[in-house]
């Protein structure tokens, strides 16, 4: 390798350090703010708390952002250079795009579950009123069903849809990526719309028990362009680390 590439390499992987770190910074903060318990006080104080949490947490947001776009700038100036670092670029953006840290645009669903306005009368079951009811195994078994139907990207009321994605009940309301939300559910999937819609129409499947209690609880629009943003919370890992090719892990 000559000393002008090994130059080119040794700025590129310093630019990255220092970006990791940013980066770093930020998601730790912006897990405390998540992870923060409000004081106990008054309704208009923890009003006030909530509030001004959601505004440090959309700056971190809005930081991160901005940290992702200049990684990007970086890279595609690195990329202008040698071949090999184009190579080395298009497979760092391969991987970007498996990870869901790009947004992505094409033909896809846009799928909407929301609770539904009937109640049960008469008398029935005490377990009966959950039926009307979007909850997180609705949209888990929405979300494996459009991955076994070749969807490439998947979102949930904007939050991107990744391997470390949880969805979870808490009470009232749905956590998805420790994000906090609410029926109605906007499932935006990017892929063959025809496919897709066949995999959850199909009879037993992901949507049946919906549309048995209330068809309206359900409703598909097959769309020309589907864009889906990009994954916007923490890449860290703390505990898992990459086994070398000797087996051993890295440090």
């Amino acid at each position: 390798m000559s000393e002008n590439k090994l130059k080119q390499m040794t700025v590129f992987f310093a630019i990255w350090l220092v970006v990791g770190l940013l980066l770093g910074m930020a998601f730790k903060e912006q897990t405390r703010i998540r992870t923060a318990e409000l004081p106990s006080a008054r309704l208009p104080d923890l009003a006030r708390a909530y509030v001004q949490e959601k505004r440090s947490n959309a700056a971190l947001e809005e930081e991160i952002r901005q940290l992702r776009q200049r990684i990007n700038e970086l890279e595609n100036a690195f990329a202008s250079g040698t071949k090999q670092a184009q190579v080395l670029n298009q497979s760092l953006q391969e991987a970007k795009m498996i990870a869901g840290l790009l947004e992505v645009e094409g033909p896809g669903i846009e799928l909407t579950l929301q609770d539904s306005k009937k109640r049960p009368s008469g008398e029935s079951p005490e377990l009966l009123p959950e039926l009307y009811t979007i909850h997180d195994y609705d949209l888990l078994r929405v979300v494996n069903e459009l991955r076994q139907a070749g969807a490439e990207a998947i979102s949930i009321n904007g939050q991107r849809i990744v391997s470390t994605t949880g969805i979870r009940c808490t009470g009232p309301v749905v956590f998805v990526n420790d994000v906090k939300m609410a029926s109605p559910f906007v499932v935006l999937a990017i892929g063959d719309p025809k496919t897709l819609v066949g995999a959850l129409e199909m009879p037993g499947g992901a949507l049946a028990d919906l549309k048995s209690v209330d068809p309206k609880m359900v409703q598909i629009r097959r769309l020309d362009t589907v864009r889906i943003p990009a994954y916007s919370g923490s890449t860290q890992f703390r505990y898992a680390r990459p086994i070398t090719t000797e087996g051993e892990q890295t440090p």
